[in-house]
């Protein structure tokens, strides 16, 4: 049960940006589920483990390291579950490459993330 609350707020984060962005795309529902408990389990997992990895390099960057983790994280998930795309984007006429691309993504599903959590 202490699963299924992130798995939630996950699909329904990656439906909204899914719906606002022309980048991000799912193939079907079963593919949006899919993609909200692998980066669920990932987030959950893997994440404390790269954290605590790459500590040393963390603090020297004072933190920013773990930007480059939470990317890693979602081009992992783009890359595991068929279907999820996340394709690169245009921002005010300046084409982003994947990385950055992930990382305006992955900046959007944690700012989504926070409000769809606090309204469930």
């Amino acid at each position: 049960m202490k699963l299924l609350k992130p798995i939630i707020v996950l699909i329904a984060t990656i439906a909204i940006l899914a719906w606002a962005l022309p980048n991000v795309d799912y193939s079907n529902y079963i593919t949006l589920i899919m993609a909200g408990i692998v980066l669920t389990l990932l987030e959950k997992v893997m994440k404390p483990i790269l954290k605590f990895l790459f500590l040393p390099i963390n603090v020297a960057t004072l933190g920013f390291f773990s930007i480059i983790i939470n990317v890693f994280i979602l081009w992992l998930v783009t890359y595991l579950v068929p279907g999820f795309n996340i394709q690169p984007m245009i921002i005010l006429g300046l084409r982003l490459n994947q990385f950055f691309t992930l990382l305006f993504v992955s900046t959007l599903i944690a700012f989504f993330q926070n409000i769809v959590s606090f309204i469930l």
